[in-house]
């Protein structure tokens, strides 16, 4: 018979399951501690950089005076989210300098120190990326590629019933040269009495579209399509000869210093002051369509040309500087503002002013038509801005000029990477690039018996460098003779000046200087003609009325000197002596003669 627990025998509870349960619990609790903790950490790090345990961090942005306005407003908008970089509040200002100021600000820095003006930049947005090309030569200043907050293309301010005439043939960038230099140009298109073309190219600080229309000018003429222009198409001769008429017909608008126009804002201002079109003084202007957009209703009478060919753009690149003075946390704040600026909720404070915003037309043209792009030009490298804007900013004048020089045998003698003869040769071809086709130029060589018994020969005679000689042109008729040239023997410099003077005053030019240019490097030796009876034969062959100037540049150390100064002070010329053929002083000699 089975048997029951009695009152002294109670039943256990198993002690495992309560140590499982504790366990779980205990861990349970500690996971979820540890979450509030990692929380909790988490909360302390925001509220510790929302606090900027670093400070606060000011970002200098230095803006183009055509955009600043724009990327003032949108840098208050961007300040009010209350940024925080690196643990740094972020603020930021904007200052408004020229392109060109902070270009020769960065290169003088070395990105060292700042020198100005105004406050140190950490983020520059220039006009456009021809002037970061400028900085080439200084590695190391801009922080990776810098991308294009808003775009502006580069055309021709131009009353209303010149752009029409310009647009019938579809006047192109190559065009314009010799619409500037022919004193009829526009009667051809069907404007009578309105001259040339008198398209103002200021150089002064903010005038960057005259530098860009300047390398869309480049482009068309030396076959380089849409670009980018190379260093040996920006130096070539008829990219040269074109920026020198332009520049000179530029000046010729203005000819008294003080009225003309530094900046691009000052020539489009003139332009539109004018009352009557055909008699101003100035036609057209070199500018951005935003620039021509801005300046409404002022220049309502105004409209806008886009030259045919690849067209050049202000593309306004936003570039992070890479110096000493820009530390970390400005660096992050510079690329955050660049991005900031470059979100689609901005772009219609860019379009408002004029501004094209990823290829979306302004807000607004008005009197400024909106043309679609359809070849940019590509930008080119340094150093073709550079050489581009000396051509225009120091063109040649149309003169007329025998250059005499001396290819004795000292001219063998090793300079550089050269002769003096292959130096002089290359200084008077590079200045021969940028001499206007409608200058007057030849060329005599001496040393002895060149020619029979004369110690001189007329390798190409004195005329306008555009006409033919030989199957070619005088221009590739010089350059070609220069490249031939190998030295002679002896020097007789007092008989060759004697002819080639008498010989540029039976040619005399009344309507530009005329001279004629010595290039020696030793003394006379023909002792046939003293240096007395030079200077007496000069005399006599001087004409009243037609003023000759003999320039003299010489090489190394010559003993003829004196004698060579008193011929040309006695002319109304200069001496210029440099010491060596190689290097730029010889260059800058030859180009300061042919004036």
């Amino acid at each position: 018979m089975g048997q029951h627990r009695g009152a002294q025998g109670t039943r256990g509870v198993s002690k495992g399951p309560l140590i499982a349960v504790g366990t779980v619990v205990v861990l349970v609790l500690a996971v979820l501690g540890w979450f509030q903790l990692r929380d909790r950490i988490s909360d302390q790090g925001t509220q510790a950089a929302e606090t900027c345990v670093e400070g606060p961090a000011v970002l200098e942005v230095t803006a183009d005076p055509d955009i600043a306005a724009q990327i003032q407003t949108l840098a208050d908008r961007y300040t009010q989210t209350t940024p925080v970089v690196r643990d740094h509040c972020i603020t930021v200002t904007v200052t408004t300098t020229p392109s060109q100021a902070v270009v020769d600000a960065l290169a003088a820095s070395g990105g060292q120190q700042w020198p100005g003006p105004g406050p140190a930049p950490a983020l520059w947005i220039p006009q456009s990326t021809q002037s970061i090309a400028r900085l080439g030569g200084q590695t190391g200043l801009i922080d990776g590629q810098p991308k294009s907050v808003a775009s502006s293309p580069v055309l021709l301010a131009a009353p209303v019933m010149l752009a029409e005439a310009l647009a019938g043939p579809k006047i192109g960038w190559q065009d314009l040269p010799r619409l500037q230099s022919d004193p009829n140009a526009l009667q051809g298109l069907g404007l009578a009495g309105w001259g040339p073309l008198r398209l103002a190219m200021p150089t002064g600080l903010g005038s960057d579209p005259s530098a860009l229309a300047a390398e869309a000018v480049a482009a068309a003429v030396s076959g380089a399509g849409a670009g980018p222009v190379t260093e040996e198409q920006a130096a070539s001769a008829p990219v040269g000869a074109a920026l020198g008429s332009l520049a000179l017909g530029s000046a010729a608008a203005f000819p008294s210093a003080p009225d003309n126009p530094a900046t691009t804002a000052d020539a489009l201002a003139a332009l539109a002051a004018q009352p009557d079109p055909k008699a101003g003084a100035v036609h057209a202007v070199a500018v951005t369509e935003q620039q021509l957009y801005a300046a409404e209703p002022d220049t309502n009478a105004l409209t806008a040309y886009l030259p045919a060919g690849a067209t050049p753009v202000a593309d306004h690149p936003a570039a992070i500087i890479a110096t000493g003075w820009v530390d970390e946390a400005r660096r992050g704040a510079a690329a955050e503002f660049a991005d900031y600026l470059r979100r689609p909720e901005q772009a219609p404070v860019l379009r408002d002013a004029g501004f094209r915003v990823d290829g979306k037309s302004p807000s607004a043209v008005g009197a400024v038509p909106f043309t679609p792009i359809d070849t940019p030009l590509q930008p080119a490298a340094w150093p073709v801005p550079d050489t581009l804007s000396r051509a225009l900013a120091n063109p040649a004048v149309p003169f007329r000029t025998t250059v005499l020089m001396d290819i004795s045998g000292s001219m063998s003698n090793v300079e550089g990477d050269g002769t003096r003869l292959t130096n002089t040769a290359a200084a008077l071809t590079g200045q021969l690039n940028r001499t206007p086709d409608h200058s007057d130029l030849g060329l005599w060589v001496y040393s002895r018996n060149l020619d029979g018994a004369r110690a001189y020969r007329t390798a190409v005679p004195t005329g306008p460098l555009a006409d033919t000689v030989g199957g070619g042109t005088r221009r590739q008729a010089i350059v070609s003779t220069l490249d031939s040239l190998t030295p002679a023997t002896a020097t007789s410099t007092y008989a060759s000046v004697e002819a080639a003077y008498a010989d540029a005053v039976q040619g005399f030019d009344p309507n530009r200087p005329n001279s004629v240019l010595l290039i020696t490097d030793g003394p006379n030796d023909d002792t046939s003609i003293s240096s007395r009876q030079l200077l007496a034969s000069i005399g006599d062959a001087t004409v009243d009325g037609k003023p000759v100037r003999i320039d003299v540049i010489t090489i190394g150390e010559n003993s003829d000197a004196d004698t060579l100064r008193a011929l040309a002070e006695q002319t109304g010329g200069s001496l210029t002596a440099v010491g060596s053929s190689q290097g730029p002083e010889l260059g800058a000699a030859i180009g300061e003669a042919l004036r």
